[in-house]
């Protein structure tokens, strides 16, 4: 059974002042994990894996003179188009197949997506990240509490929440290496402590 397509309030759980904080605390994530890619070699060239509306893209377009969005749900894209026009939106019916050569980029991210993926569909959009930031970086941030979730069938069709151990996405990303993770932050008073991780993996 296919999940009905994302919207705008499905991007982000909260609002007002609440998500304003958010934001800011989570391009600060972001930003930390940019700069420590580039202490490394330049990141000249980034995508954004799931982007949404572009809630966090415009942070890769600090460091990178390229940048990309790929997002399935045409109708957040034409808000992000809106709202950032120098960036590359660029429309995607699967997560698994980009429209982009070996080592196009030198970063892909993808913030809070593939927690919505089920495990052998999540492990396919890990393969095409390495492909296309091939001897880059990859930035995952995804919900890590192997608990969040673990009561789903085997043959969930995904838009629920799973989360997977940073051990997890270590076996999968192997031989890329964990360059740097740190727990996500976000607004205080959630209902939930573990909200995830940042995980900085390089090829």
């Amino acid at each position: 059974m296919s999940r009905p397509p994302w919207r705008f309030q499905d991007v982000s759980d909260t609002a007002g002042p609440a998500s304003l904080l958010r934001n800011e605390l989570e391009r600060r994530g972001v930003r930390r994990c940019l700069e420590a890619a580039c202490r490394e070699r330049p990141v000249r060239s980034a995508c954004d894996v799931g982007c949404g509306y572009g809630r966090l893209t415009p942070v890769l377009s600090e460091f990178a003179d390229r940048v990309v969005g790929f997002e399935r749900e045409t109708t957040l894209l034409s808000q992000a188009r809106g709202v950032s026009p120098d960036v590359e939106w660029t429309p995607i019916t699967d997560l698994a197949s980009l429209p982009a050569p070996d080592g196009a980029f030198d970063l892909a991210m993808t913030f809070t997506v593939l927690q919505h993926v089920h495990d052998e569909g999540a492990r396919r959009v890990v393969a095409e990240l390495q492909r296309v930031a091939r001897g880059g970086f990859l930035l995952l941030v995804e919900e890590t509490d192997p608990a969040l979730g673990a009561e789903f069938p085997a043959g969930w069709a995904g838009g629920m929440t799973r989360g997977r151990s940073v051990a997890t996405y270590e076996s999968w990303m192997a031989p890329w290496r964990l360059r740097l993770s740190f727990p996500r932050e976000i607004e205080p008073g959630y209902p939930r402590a573990d909200v995830g991780t940042y995980m900085l993996f390089g090829g």
